[in-house]
C-alpha cells in the first residue's frame, strides 16, 4: 500500500496532536524535522445524515495521509504505541474507556456488557422504552414519577419500620387476606364489630 501512495506523491507518517477540535487537528511529525501540520480533517465512520465525532487529545500518537508536499492529507486514526498501550488483553473484549475513568466493556466470551464509572445516566424517549428480558434487579431507590402499573402481580419484603407506606387512597376491587391485624387511625380493626 505504501508503495502505491507514493506512486501518487502521497505518504503515510506518524506525529502526535499538537492542537485539535472537533473534527480536526494539527499534528507534529517528528520524522519531517518536527514539521506541525496545517488544521487536517480526521476521517470518521459516518459524517452526513448519520454523524460521529471524538476529538483527539494533545499528545495522541496518530496516522496520517499526507501529499508529497505536507500540506494537505487526512487523520487516519489513532494510534496505539510502546508509550501508550492497549488497555486490554483479552481478544474476546471490546472496551471504550475514558479519561475520568468511565467504561463501556462488552465480553464476547461471557456474553457480558459492562457500563460502569459513570455518575449519572440518561435516557430519553419520544414514545416508549422496553426492556425485555426475564430478570431485572436495581440496588438502589427506585423513583417513577408516573404512573406505576403493572399486569403480572407484585410481591415485596424487607424495609426497616413498614415494609411498604402508602400516602393516600387505596382502592382495592375483590378481597383483601392479611395474616395479621388491619388497623385504622381511630384504632378499629379487622376483627371491630359494632
Amino acid at each position: 500500500m505504501r508503495e502505491s501512495l507514493d506512486e501518487f506523491g502521497a505518504s503515510v507518517k506518524f506525529g502526535t496532536v499538537s492542537a485539535s477540535r472537533p473534527g480536526f487537528a494539527r499534528v507534529r511529525l517528528a520524522d519531517c524535522d518536527n514539521m506541525r501540520t496545517l488544521w487536517l480533517p480526521i476521517a470518521y465512520p459516518k459524517t452526513q445524515d448519520d454523524q460521529c465525532c471524538w476529538t483527539y487529545d494533545t499528545g495522541e500518537h496518530v496516522a496520517v495521509l499526507l501529499d508529497s508536499r505536507g500540506e494537505d492529507g487526512v487523520i487516519l486514526g489513532a494510534v496505539y504505541s510502546s508509550a501508550d498501550t492497549p488497555p486490554i488483553t483479552d481478544p474476546n473484549k471490546f472496551m471504550i474507556r475514558f479519561k475520568d475513568g468511565a467504561l463501556l466493556e462488552y465480553d464476547r466470551a461471557t456474553h457480558t456488557l459492562t457500563v460502569s464509572g459513570v455518575q449519572n445516566v440518561l435516557v430519553q424517549a419520544g414514545t416508549k422504552v422496553t426492556v425485555d428480558c426475564p430478570e431485572t434487579e436495581v440496588t438502589g431507590n427506585l423513583l417513577v414519577k408516573g404512573k406505576l402499573t403493572y399486569q403480572g402481580g407484585m410481591a415485596g419484603s424487607g424495609g426497616s419500620g413498614a415494609a411498604a407506606a402508602i400516602t393516600g387512597n387505596v382502592q382495592v376491587t375483590g378481597n383483601i387476606d392479611a395474616t395479621g391485624t388491619i388497623m385504622d387511625a381511630g384504632g378499629n380493626s379487622n376483627h371491630h364489630s359494632h
